[in-house]
C-alpha cells in the first residue's frame, strides 16, 4: 500500500493527486487509501521532505497506516524547518541556485547547483537540456516526481522517458534555453575558428598512457580539453586503467594535440573551455 501511495504523491502539484491505479470509476479512491491522500498536502514547502520519510519506510517495510504516514508528515516538516533555520542563520546572503538538467551519453542527470560554472566544468556534460530556480527541495521533489525513470534509487540519472522530455521542454519554454557560456561539451570552443585539416596522430614510441585528469596534470591544460577532444573522436582511447576503468591516452598523442591547439589554448582560461576541430 505504501508502494501506491507513494505513486500517487509522485508529480509535484498544487491540487489533490489522486493516480489512476488507485482510483474506482464509480465511487472515486478507494476508501483505504483516500483518507491517507488526504494526509499529505503536495502544495506544502515540506512535500519533498515528507516523499523522502515516506519513501525511507518504504525500503524498511514498515508498514503504512494513518500513525506512520502522521509520523512521516512529522518528521519531514521538522526536516524542512531545520534546512530554513540553517539557511536563516548563515550570515552571509544565500547564492541563487538552480535546479540543472544535463544529458550525459544516454541518461539525463537532474541536479542543483549555486555555482553552474564551475558545477558544469567538472561534469563536462555532452549537453545542457534545461534549468529551473531552485535548491534541494526542488532537485528532490524533481527526483520524486520522475522516480519511474530512475536508473537506481542512490543515483541522479534518469532515462529518457517522453514525460521527463516534455517536462524539459517546458523549462526551456518557461525559463530560456540555458547559457551557452556554461561549459559543456556541446559548447566547447564556441566562436573559436575550427580547423577542417584531417588530423593524423602520430605513432607513439614510448607507450607511455595516463587518464585525462593525470594528462591535464602533465601538460598544463585542461581536463575538459581532453574530454572534447575524446568526444570528437579527435583523441582515441588505448585501454581502461586497471584501478577505476577510465580512459587511457597515448601521452604522445596528447602532446602533439596540445601543440597543435596551442594557438587556441593560449587564448582560453584553463579548466572552462576547450579548442576545436570539425569532425
Amino acid at each position: 500500500m505504501l508502494r501506491t501511495l507513494l505513486k500517487g504523491l509522485a508529480v509535484y502539484r498544487t491540487r489533490t493527486f489522486v493516480p489512476n491505479e488507485i482510483e474506482n470509476r464509480q465511487d472515486g479512491p478507494r476508501r483505504s487509501v483516500a483518507a491517507l491522500l488526504d494526509m499529505v498536502d503536495t502544495s506544502a514547502e515540506a512535500f519533498p521532505f515528507i516523499a523522502e520519510q515516506l519513501a525511507h519506510m518504504r525500503d524498511a517495510g514498515i508498514e503504512l497506516t494513518k500513525e506512520t504516514v502522521a509520523i512521516a508528515v512529522q518528521l519531514g516538516e521538522n526536516r524542512h524547518r531545520r534546512a530554513k533555520m540553517c539557511l536563516s542563520a548563515s550570515p552571509r546572503p544565500v547564492p541563487a541556485s538552480i535546479v540543472y538538467y544535463i544529458r550525459r551519453s544516454d541518461l539525463i542527470k537532474i541536479g542543483t547547483t549555486i555555482n553552474p560554472q564551475r558545477r558544469f566544468r567538472s561534469l563536462m556534460p555532452d549537453e545542457i537540456l534545461a534549468f529551473e530556480p531552485g535548491g534541494y527541495p526542488e532537485e528532490l521533489a524533481r527526483h520524486t516526481q520522475f522516480s519511474r525513470c530512475r536508473v537506481g534509487r542512490r543515483v541522479e540519472y534518469f532515462h529518457q522517458h517522453p514525460e521527463l522530455l516534455e517536462h524539459i521542454a517546458r523549462l526551456r519554454e518557461r525559463h530560456g534555453p540555458p547559457d551557452p557560456q556554461w561549459p559543456s561539451v556541446e559548447t566547447l570552443g564556441a566562436g573559436l575558428p575550427r580547423s577542417r585539416e584531417r588530423i593524423v596522430l602520430p605513432e607513439p614510441v614510448s607507450g607511455e598512457r595516463v587518464t585525462a585528469t593525470e594528462g591535464a596534470r602533465m601538460l598544463g591544460i585542461a581536463k575538459s580539453t581532453i574530454y572534447g577532444w575524446a568526444h570528437r573522436q579527435l583523441l582515441p582511447s588505448c585501454g581502461l586503467s586497471g584501478d577505476k576503468g577510465l580512459n587511457l591516452y597515448y601521452v604522445e598523442h596528447l602532446r602533439f594535440l596540445r601543440e597543435r591547439h596551442r594557438p587556441w589554448l593560449a587564448n582560453i582560461e584553463v579548466g572552462e573551455t576547450g579548442s576545436l576541430d570539425s569532425d
